[in-house]
């Protein structure tokens, strides 16, 4: 018995004080393959996986805006998001994410606020997404 209390206590580890983390990360948004929501023919807001490298909230925001490329276009799909809705700015809050478009956010409907919504939660998803534009907000939104 004193032979295995010797061997499992000289494993040369000794105890040490906590070593201190650092903290939490903060800032922009970023995801390395991200998913875009675009309105089906059907009108439903579906996800589609782009494999486009590092993009950040503001980003995708514009990619929306653009609209879909061509063979999303072929599958039927499109944006409700108005070109004039880039740039953006996207910012962290203890809710979620703020997002601050360049065109009034009372004139979307409801397809293009799913979009933005769905897509900046598929980027990091952390609770909802507050929309604002044009001196109008849309406060805790989820992706339905």
């Amino acid at each position: 018995m004193a032979l295995v209390l010797a061997v499992l206590t000289a494993c040369g580890i000794r105890p040490t004080d906590p070593i201190p983390g650092l903290e939490a990360p903060h800032g922009p948004v970023e995801n390395t393959s991200p998913s875009l929501f675009w309105v089906s023919a059907g009108g439903r807001v579906v996800p589609v996986a782009r494999d486009q490298g590092s993009l950040s909230g503001r980003d995708v925001v514009a990619l929306l805006a653009q609209g879909p490329d061509n063979a999303e276009q072929a599958r039927g799909l499109s944006s409700e998001v108005p070109f004039d809705a880039a740039p953006a700015s996207v910012d962290r809050v203890s809710n979620g994410l703020d997002v601050t478009i360049s065109s009034d956010v009372s004139q979307l409907s409801g397809a293009a606020v799913q979009q933005i919504v769905c897509t900046l939660l598929a980027l990091q998803p952390v609770g909802t997404v507050n929309v604002r534009g044009g001196g109008h907000s849309l406060e805790f939104q989820r992706c339905a």
